[in-house]
């Protein structure tokens, strides 16, 4: 048996969130407690090396304690049904963000549909992880922000001091 059925209860509430989730549909609104980008490639070209370097040292960690738990098997599998949950869905979600910036900005924003899909299914299947383990770390924050339509792009500020950079 793969799942004991508190954790298959756990992933079952969590996929079912993520039908609920308007992917991306709050992109480009002002926030107060957050710095906003307005474009993809501002997002990805001037602020990709920070998302790397924090989101990295994040997964490093959830990994570590995840593996202590979870089997490969285990996390692998959380990963396909977050990837089967929402793929389809964020991938439109993102077309349309790109479209919608593109008519406001003049500029063309396709290019990186699929890196920003894999990036926000990654994000996604942590957080889930996190909830199977009962933690509440970095990416549920990322996931919190992500549910309110947002996306969490990357950090400014020498993590953990600082702050998420959204769209």
């Amino acid at each position: 048996m793969l799942w004991t059925p508190e954790q298959k209860n756990t992933i079952d509430h969590f996929i079912q969130e993520l039908k609920d989730i308007n992917w991306l549909g709050n992109t480009g609104m002002p926030s107060e407690k957050y710095w906003v980008v307005d474009t993809v490639w501002e997002a990805c070209d001037t602020y990709g090396k920070a998302m790397l370097e924090v989101w990295g040292k994040n997964t490093e960690s959830i990994e570590a304690k995840a593996l202590r738990t979870l089997s490969d098997e285990q996390i692998n599998a959380v990963f396909e049904a977050v990837s089967l949950a929402i793929g389809n869905e964020v991938y439109d979600a993102i077309c349309n963000m790109e479209e919608r910036i593109g008519e406001e900005s003049g500029e063309d924003q396709s290019g990186i549909e699929e890196e920003i899909l894999d990036f926000i299914k990654r994000d996604t299947a942590w957080a889930c992880i996190e909830r199977l383990l009962g933690e509440r770390g970095f990416f549920t924050l990322v996931y919190q922000l992500n549910r309110s339509g947002r996306w969490a792009c990357s950090w400014i500020g020498k993590y953990p001091a600082g702050n998420f950079i959204i769209m």
